[in-house]
C-alpha cells in the first residue's frame, strides 16, 4: 500500500476497516496511521477513506475527528485559564454559558457542526427556555454566540476543523438594556433611609454590646453580630456618593480613604469568590472625591469600627475593609445580597439593583452639566463612549428645560422688516 492510498478490509459482514498511512513522523519517528471502522457498503468505506485523505491534505488533525463538543468545551476552558486573558470567575461563567448548548450538541463531533446546526441550536434553546417558563434573551443569546465563536476558533487553531461555523451565522440581536436611574428626589429619599438605618444599626449595636458587657462577654469573642448590617448600610452610602461598583466598595480599605482630603483611591475589587483583584484596566485605578456629609459619616464610622473590632481582638489599620464582615475581614458578597433585597423592599425601592446606583451617579452628573471627561474618569471607564452609551439616561426635567430654552431663543428672533418693492416705470 502506497503512502496515503489507504486500505479497506472487510472485518465482518457490513463492517469495513479503513486504514490510511501517512508515513513516519519526522519529529517523533512514529508511524502516522489513521484507522476507523465503517458500517455499510464498501462504497461508503471508500468515501470515509477519501475524507481522511482530504482532511490530512487540508492540514487537519485526523486523530481529532471524533472529539465531541462537550469534550472540547473543557479544552477551551483550560486554554482560557492558562492564557490568563480573563479572570477565573469570568472564565467559569463563560464555560457555564457555553454548556447551555451541551444538551443539544454535546455529543456531536466538532466536524459535524455547521452553520445550520448553530442556527437551529439558537432557535431550539430559546423555544425550550420559554416553554419551561424561563427566558433566554437576546443579550444572553448574543453572548453565547460570541463564546461559541471563540470556542470554534480555537478548534480551527488546533487544526480540528476547517472553518468556524459561527462565521456564517448572524449574531443574535441584543435586547435593549433596562437602564434605570433614580431621580434626584428618589436619591434624597434613599439617603434619608440610609441615615435612619445607620442610626438604628448604631443603636442596636450599642444595645447588644451593653448586654454583652452585663454578661461579662464584652471581650474575647471571635465576631460581632451587628457589624455586617452596619457595613451594608455604609456600603450603600458610599455607592450613592461615588458611583463605585459593588466589588470596589467592598474591596475598599481604610488605607485608600483620605478623610482630610475627602477622597477615595479605587485600586482593587472584591470578587464573588472572596478574592481581591486589581481593576481590569488602568482606567479603573482612580481617585474619587466625596462630599462633606459622606466624609463626616465615614469618619464617624471609622472611629466606631475601631472600638468595636478591638473587642474581638482585631486592630484596625490601613488593610482593614471599610465595609467588613462580623470578623473584621472582607465581607462575603452573598451576605450583602441577603441584606440588600429585603432592606430595599422595606424602604420602597423594590427591585432596585445596586449597580443602578452607579447608573444614577453618571446620569445626574451629566444632566447637571458635568463634562463627559470628568464623569468618565469618576466612573473608571476606558473611554467616554462607554459613559455615554451605558450610564447616561434621559432626564424628563431636562428635556422640558431644553424645550423652554429653545422657545425663548425663537421668541427673541427679530421681527420681519417690510419689504420695499421697486416698481420700474417707462
Amino acid at each position: 500500500m502506497a503512502k496515503g492510498d489507504g486500505s479497506i478490509t472487510e472485518v465482518r459482514r457490513g463492517v469495513w476497516r479503513v486504514c490510511v498511512s501517512f508515513g513516519t513522523d519526522p519529529v517523533t519517528g512514529k508511524r502516522q496511521k489513521v484507522q476507523r471502522n465503517v458500517q455499510g457498503t464498501k462504497a461508503e468505506a471508500r468515501k470515509e477513506r477519501d475524507r481522511i485523505r482530504r482532511e490530512h491534505e487540508s492540514g487537519l488533525d485526523v486523530d481529532a475527528s471524533k472529539v465531541a463538543f462537550s469534550e472540547f468545551v473543557e479544552v477551551w476552558h483550560q486554554a482560557k485559564l492558562t492564557a490568563g486573558t480573563v479572570a477565573p470567575d469570568t472564565a467559569e461563567r463563560n464555560r457555564r454559558l457555553v454548556m447551555a448548548a451541551a444538551p443539544y450538541i454535546g455529543k456531536m463531533p466538532l466536524r459535524e457542526i455547521d452553520a445550520r446546526t448553530i442556527e437551529t441550536l439558537y432557535a431550539t434553546i430559546r423555544k425550550d427556555k420559554l416553554a419551561a417558563g424561563g427566558s433566554f434573551g437576546g443579550t444572553t443569546m448574543r453572548k453565547l454566540h460570541v463564546m461559541l465563536k471563540q470556542l470554534f476558533k480555537k478548534a480551527v487553531d488546533y487544526d480540528m476543523i476547517l472553518r468556524n461555523p459561527c462565521d456564517r451565522v448572524l449574531a443574535p440581536k441584543e435586547d435593549e438594556p433596562e437602564r434605570k436611574a433614580l431621580t434626584v428626589k428618589e436619591c434624597s429619599r434613599l439617603l434619608a433611609c440610609v441615615d435612619r438605618a445607620e442610626a438604628e444599626c448604631y443603636d442596636e449595636l450599642a444595645a447588644k454590646e451593653s448586654r454583652q458587657m452585663e454578661r461579662g462577654k464584652a471581650f474575647g469573642r471571635s465576631s460581632l453580630q451587628m457589624l455586617t448590617p452596619t457595613c451594608c448600610v455604609v456600603a450603600v452610602r458610599i455607592a450613592v456618593a461615588t458611583g463605585m461598583r459593588r466589588g470596589e466598595v467592598f474591596g475598599l480599605t481604610w488605607g485608600s480613604v483620605a478623610l482630610n482630603q475627602r477622597c477615595i483611591a479605587v485600586s482593587q475589587s472584591l470578587t464573588v469568590r472572596g478574592e481581591v483583584k486589581k481593576p481590569k484596566s488602568r482606567a479603573g485605578l482612580r481617585t474619587v472625591n466625596i462630599d462633606d456629609d459622606t466624609a463626616s459619616h465615614l469618619e464617624h464610622w471609622k472611629a466606631r469600627q475601631a472600638v468595636e473590632l478591638s473587642k474581638i481582638g482585631v486592630r484596625q489599620d490601613n488593610t482593614t475593609p471599610v465595609c467588613c464582615a462580623n470578623t473584621g475581614g472582607y465581607m462575603n458578597l452573598d451576605h450583602f445580597e441577603r441584606w440588600w433585597r429585603p432592606w430595599r423592599a422595606a424602604n420602597g425601592f423594590e427591585g432596585l439593583k445596586f449597580h443602578e446606583l452607579r447608573h444614577t451617579q453618571a446620569t445626574q452628573l451629566l444632566a447637571n452639566g458635568v463634562d463627559v471627561k470628568t464623569v468618565q474618569t469618576r466612573m473608571g471607564h476606558a473611554n467616554a463612549s462607554i459613559t455615554l452609551n451605558w450610564y447616561s439616561h434621559a432626564v424628563p426635567e431636562n428635556d422640558r428645560k431644553a424645550a423652554d430654552m429653545l422657545g425663548r431663543l425663537l421668541a427673541d428672533r427679530p421681527s420681519e422688516e417690510p419689504r420695499i418693492i421697486e416698481v420700474k416705470t417707462a
